[in-house]
């Protein structure tokens, strides 16, 4: 229980007492019991260390020696998750023999069974599940792996690097891997089993050939061409933006369907969450295909940024992770939209990880303690660590910032490196002093820019106040704020990225007329601002602003200003029309052919429950229901017509993947969506489902029917279930609706659970129900508490044997200081009632801090 628990900090770092020159790994692999032997070459890092401390979890030592002499009872010890090893001399080889055990395996960590494939998940301390070994991300060494499997069950048997041999001795055969590359120990990956291959080769710039290789199940080959495309725009994408080459002979991909993560970017043989990989124009949708391409991308970037270059420990994460999720960002920029990019990002921001900063979870981008770093795979770790990296994009420009990522790589390849190193190549590459910008890295909770303007002797004065806190305590940050000025004409008479440094600074702007602020363009900075911009104003951006995320981000805030007083009159028993000049600004918007298709459908995105409550100490949470479904009731109403004529005019006989394409079945669903609010619709949306192409138009409609027409949509989720029930990945998202609708009930959820197609050991089918669930809001804050008990009963089920799953749903309870008194008590007893199970260290963290708040 508690007393257990063992806080990690960043200020305890010290450097290991040991360092690995070489590793040898021999693996007979067999789904039931496997043997490792490991073959280790250590060196002293530290001349006072006398005892060897080697990491291990779930492992029957077999035999042990040192120098080939074999050690007894009174040379080492195992206490624990430790092997101690005594008075060992300065240089010397560690030979060690284990049995593990995959099939009983459902952590999703170490060796473990995914349907009956052998695949293993390292990342970050899921290899002292496989061996004894000195498991964190600063030992780097070389490895050589030998596999022996039958080859009947496992034809295939994969580990990093480059193959050196393979031989068949009867039933079985064996396949010897050599990765060059020095690497910590969270990178190693094997897998094993009976698969089918889909290759093609790349050509580097220097003129190498790269085998390219796909691994699925049987029968998914033809699912695959659209990762293989991704693969190879992400190998050219980094040749041509960084001039980074790939560096071994092969590139594999594996698709597993038991996956706690959506993939990991093991050198050389990268393992994949099979929904980020499979897809067709049948069974996959428009964000599944941009999904695979991003996830595609952000693994392969990865091979230099963390994988050459990797982390000293876990607090520097944000140093891999934050920096190739703005690669992979800028990436699908290049290969789509950028402004309907940069649009999609912010939202995901905004959506998750500003909540997250919110609330009892919230940290810097380099947390300074943990208990279980699996907790630390967050929305700010990701996103707004890609916000910080952007940041610096932006201040010290394109140019500066290549030449400070060759820096970065020629000080650092083949090292574990921190945070700081990083931004010092940068200050260095581009003569920017960034010393006052790392307070970022400390800073936690969303900074807040508070802006008053006015506007006197032909002088526009805008006044800018930062509010942020590290540890509790004031500081100023350095950001850069994008602004433009408009005249009453439209015309932008100035536009400038301004450093901010101070707490309060003062710009002055010369305007014969009182233009019009837009101000955090493009979304410069990850800020939340204070300024009240008129309706006028706001309309007047939306109008003329040449910024795209601007145009977005003023109707956002029309829509907050609508649902703020659809709020209020609620609760004051009062009545209130939705403002007749936003609804006639909308119907400008559909009607304007000149704007991209999918930025449009994008102006259409109206907040969601989750983001609503979030403006409020208390969530309003029957409120802002009733208030979204008003608004959104009565844009349908009013506009109706105008979604019908965008619906009829965008016909597609042909499935096309390009932007357009997208961009046209985005605008179209949006449409119907609106559509669907007016009863008289239905049969549009049934003709719809049933014409179909594309899963994209399909699941749209099963989902409008199912959330509009709830009572009459059961014989298409029944069609949908019979025509796709051996598809996994389309039952994710049948299950995923149902558990989604706002009126499910929890019987209605064990239901889904009974279901053929459900399996509560898989991450992706746990996800698609529970996850899916804890993410309904109207669900999960059921005023009779039903919610709370059903998700905190999965929980401690899920806890026992995959606690990275368990601690992520935990995290949807975090919110008791955000409750009305009655839905608190309930939340604070459930919390009380999980933390008194016997959890582990994953869900025990987050439970902890959930009712610390």
């Amino acid at each position: 229980m508690s007393s257990n628990k063992t806080e990690i900090k960043l200020s305890d770092y010290q450097a290991p007492d040991f360092l690995i020159n070489d590793v040898f790994l021999d693996f007979d692999l067999d789904l039931k019991k496997t043997e490792v032997l490991s073959v280790i070459k250590f060196i002293k890092n530290n001349s006072t260390a006398k005892d060897l401390v080697l990491k291990g979890e779930n492992l029957k030592l077999l035999k042990i020696n040192l120098n080939g002499d074999e050690l007894d009872s009174n040379q080492f010890h195992i206490s624990g998750d430790e092997l101690t090893i005594k008075d060992v001399p300065d240089e010397f080889t560690l030979t060690t023999l284990v049995e593990i055990y995959p099939e009983e395996n459902f952590t999703g960590e170490g060796l473990y069974k995914s349907g009956d494939i052998l695949c293993t998940q390292n990342e970050a301390e899921g290899f002292r599940k496989i061996t004894y070994y000195l498991d964190r991300p600063d030992v780097m060494a070389p490895f050589t792996t030998s596999l022996s499997a039958d080859k009947k069950t496992f034809p295939y048997i994969l580990a990093n690097g480059n193959k050196l041999s393979e031989k068949v001795e009867g039933d079985r055969h064996t396949v010897v891997w050599k990765d060059p590359h020095p690497k910590p120990s969270y990178l190693f990956a094997l897998v094993a089993g009976d698969l089918a291959k889909v290759t093609d080769k790349f050509i580097t710039k220097s003129g190498k050939n790269i085998d390219l290789e796909i691994y699925v199940d049987p029968g998914n080959e033809d699912k695959c061409d659209h990762a293989m495309r991704s693969l190879m725009n992400s190998m050219k994408w980094d040749e041509d933006v960084y001039g980074l080459e790939y560096d071994l002979d092969v590139y594999m991909i594996v698709a597993v369907d038991s996956f706690n993560m959506g993939a990991m970017e093991n050198k050389g043989l990268n393992i994949f969450n099979s929904a980020y990989v499979l897809a067709k124009q049948e069974t996959a949708t428009d964000h599944d295909f941009q999904g695979i391409e991003a996830v595609i991308g952000h693994e392969y970037f990865h091979n230099w940024t963390g994988n050459r270059v990797t982390c000293r420990d876990w607090f520097q994460l944000t140093l891999k992770e934050g920096l190739t999720v703005f690669r992979d960002q800028e990436f699908s920029s290049d290969m789509l939209s950028r402004p309907v990019k940069r649009i999609e990002d912010v939202q995901t921001l905004r959506r998750h990880q500003f909540k997250e900063d919110a609330g009892p979870l919230s940290h810097p981008i380099q947390p300074k303690s943990y208990i279980e770093i699996n907790n630390f795979y967050t929305a700010t770790v990701y996103e707004k660590g890609a916000e910080v990296i952007r940041m610096i994009h932006t201040m010290i420009g394109k140019d500066n910032f290549r030449k400070g990522m060759d820096l970065y790589f020629k000080r650092h390849d083949g090292q574990a490196v921190t945070t700081q190193d990083f931004v010092n190549a940068m200050a260095d590459a581009s003569g920017k002093n960034l010393d006052q910008f790392k307070l970022w890295y400390d800073q936690n909770g969303t900074p807040k820019l508070d802006v008053q303007t006015s506007y006197t002797d032909n002088k526009f004065i805008i006044n800018l106040t930062q509010n942020s806190k590290i540890a509790g305590k004031d500081t100023v940050l350095h950001f850069p704020i994008s602004l433009a000025l408009l005249s009453e004409g439209g015309k932008i008479i100035h536009e400038k990225i301004y450093e901010i440094t101070e707490k309060t600074t003062l710009i002055e702007v010369e305007a014969s007329d009182q233009p019009v602020l837009s101000i955090n363009r493009n979304f410069t900075s990850p800020v939340i601002l204070n300024y009240e911009n008129s309706f006028k104003d706001l309309t007047h951006i939306l109008k003329y602003e040449t910024d795209e995320f601007s145009k977005y981000d003023a109707v956002q805030v029309l829509y907050q200003r609508e649902i703020k007083n659809l709020i209020n009159s609620f609760k004051n028993n009062q009545n209130y029309d939705v403002n007749s000049h936003l609804l006639d600004s909308l119907k400008s918007v559909i009607e304007n052919n000149n704007l991209d298709n999918a930025f449009k459908a994008y102006l259409f995105s109206i907040p969601t429950e989750s983001e609503v409550n979030e403006w409020y100490e208390i969530y309003p949470i029957e409120e802002s229901s009733k208030a979204i479904k008003v608004l959104k009731d009565t844009i349908a109403h009013s506009l109706f017509e105008a979604f019908k004529a965008i619906y009829d005019s965008i016909s597609q006989d042909k499935f096309e993947l390009d932007a357009n394409s997208m961009g046209e079945r985005q605008i179209k669903i949006i449409a119907l969506s609106f559509m669907a609010r007016v009863e008289e619709s239905f049969d549009i949306i049934r003709a719809h489902y049933e014409s179909a192409n594309n899963m994209t138009d399909e699941f749209s409609a099963l989902k409008l029917l199912h959330f509009n027409f709830k009572d009459q949509s059961k014989p298409f989720l029944e069609d949908f279930f019979y025509k796709w029930k051996n598809e996994t990945l389309v039952m994710q998202k049948w299950l995923g609706i149902q558990a989604s609708n706002p009126s499910v009930s929890i019987n209605g959820l064990k239901k889904l659970e009974a279901s053929e197609v459900y399996n509560n050991k898989v991450p992706n089918l746990i996800r698609a129900i529970i996850g899916q669930f804890a993410n309904n809001v109207a669900g999960l804050n059921n005023f009779d508490g039903s919610g709370y008990d059903y998700v905190a009963s999965k929980i401690i089920e899920i806890d026992k044997f995959n606690p990275q799953m368990a601690a992520r749903l935990a995290k949807f309870l975090n919110h008791k200081d955000r409750l009305d008194p009655e839905r608190k008590d309930k939340l604070v007893s459930v919390l009380e009632t999980l933390k008194n199970n016997e959890l582990s260290n994953d869900t025990f963290e987050v439970v902890q801090k959930n009712l610390k708040g």
